[in-house]
């Protein structure tokens, strides 16, 4: 919801600016302070707070939605073994009966072909090894943490280290 971005962003750019103003009084040495004022001073909290309540909504419905296309998945695999059962007993009424092929209906013209034989492996152990391919070999990967610790210690080409960055934590009571 765009309202709950917006407010949160608005009582940001608030909070800011008395941050900033208790900077310039000279009265940003306690943290408590700071953030007594920008409690009393601003909705912020309050804007977290509907900003969390909307990430619970999401949370819910993606919940649902990965549920509902679990269920719409198995309707599908169920129509799929409908439809491959239904094709199967076309198939057998028209040979058991020794219909000529094809037989031309007024929404298909059904026909019945011959296939060339499959293979079924009986024991895989004993089919001799010209039959076996290597797969090939998967390209080699990066090693980000190997990386890193060498980044700390020395200039690697090609590669350097960010400034790092924050990440939220959110811890439901």
């Amino acid at each position: 919801m765009q309202g709950t971005e917006f407010a949160l962003r608005r009582q940001t750019e608030a909070a800011r600016d008395l941050v900033t103003m208790l900077r310039t009084d000279g009265a940003d040495d306690d943290a408590e302070f700071v953030a007594d004022t920008i409690e009393g001073e601003t909705d912020l909290f309050e804007a977290i707070k509907g900003a969390l309540d909307e990430i619970d909504e999401a949370e819910l419905l993606i919940l649902g939605g990965k549920a509902k296309i679990e269920q719409i998945n198995s309707r599908v695999a169920s129509e799929e073994r409908r439809v491959d059962r239904l094709r199967a007993a076309i198939e057998r009424a028209i040979l058991m009966a020794e219909l000529p092929t094809p037989i031309k209906l007024p929404t298909a013209t059904i026909s019945i072909a011959k296939r060339k034989p499959g293979v079924v492996i009986d024991n895989e152990s004993d089919i001799p090894a010209r039959f076996f391919v290597q797969p090939p070999a998967p390209p080699p990967k990066l090693d980000k943490k190997a990386l890193a610790d060498a980044l700390t210690a020395e200039p690697v080409p090609g590669a350097h280290l960010d400034n790092g960055s924050v990440s939220l934590t959110v811890r439901r009571k």
